[in-house]
């Protein structure tokens, strides 16, 4: 195995890659949470919670941590409009980019890596967050779980973004936390880097057989050969 990847273009994930949001999903999970008239939940129990979009943290929140978003349930819909009326409002009050994360994106920018965002969040609400956090220069695309057809673990958001970055999936890097990310990038054939500071419902991304793993997003930097 090669101590590099060769690599044109670098998708991260935002939450739990790139940003530290639990705080902000917290508070707002809890808000919902309270105003269905159930009870709160500590900030760790929702670290664990996290993944594949709201619909999911919430049906895990509100029917345990293995449950599904339920289908034709005006309870649930209910609660899906009142988890984004106030998320929408608060995405950065607590949230901030992981040490090392402005400096890694400068230096694979100076480099002339092509960066793109794919995450299961909104569009609107991730472009938002990046603009809040001062990160959108850096990324060349951003897609949302909403922009295409199908979202994370499907293959499509990170095949149809390299398409935009003109970059065989041979030559693209997947950036993530959590088994959402590396589905999406096997399904994608391109190579996957996942974060040991992330959301992954409390089980080690080494588990999942990526080609890197990393504790700090410094550490992405000489791991990556332009070509």
């Amino acid at each position: 195995m090669s101590a590099t990847l060769p690599c044109r273009s670098v998708l991260f994930d935002l939450d739990g890659t790139l940003v530290d949001s639990a705080p902000d999903l917290w508070h707002t999970l809890n808000h919902t949470l309270q105003q269905m008239g159930r009870p709160p939940l500590a900030l760790e129990e929702v670290r664990h919670l996290v993944g594949n979009g709201a619909r999911f943290l919430l049906a895990r929140g509100l029917y345990g941590p293995q449950a599904e978003a339920p289908q034709n349930s005006e309870t649930f819909e209910e609660a899906v409009r009142l988890f984004l009326a106030y998320y929408q409002d608060h995405l950065t009050d607590n949230s901030h980019p992981y040490p090392g994360c402005i400096p890694m994106l400068q230096q694979l920018t100076d480099r002339g890596f092509g960066l793109a965002v794919v995450t299961n969040k909104p569009e609107k609400m991730a472009r938002k967050m990046l603009s809040n956090l001062k990160m959108t220069s850096f990324f060349k695309q951003i897609f949302g779980g909403d922009s295409l057809p199908e979202r994370k673990p499907h293959p499509l958001p990170l095949l149809h973004t390299l398409e935009q970055l003109a970059t065989p999936p041979s030559l693209g890097v997947m950036v993530g936390d959590s088994e959402t990310d590396s589905l999406a990038a096997r399904g994608a054939g391109c190579r996957l880097i996942l974060v040991t500071h992330g959301y992954n419902r409390g089980v080690p991304v080494q588990q999942l057989k990526p080609d890197r793993t990393i504790d700090t997003l410094e550490a992405l930097v000489p791991l990556l050969t332009l070509v």
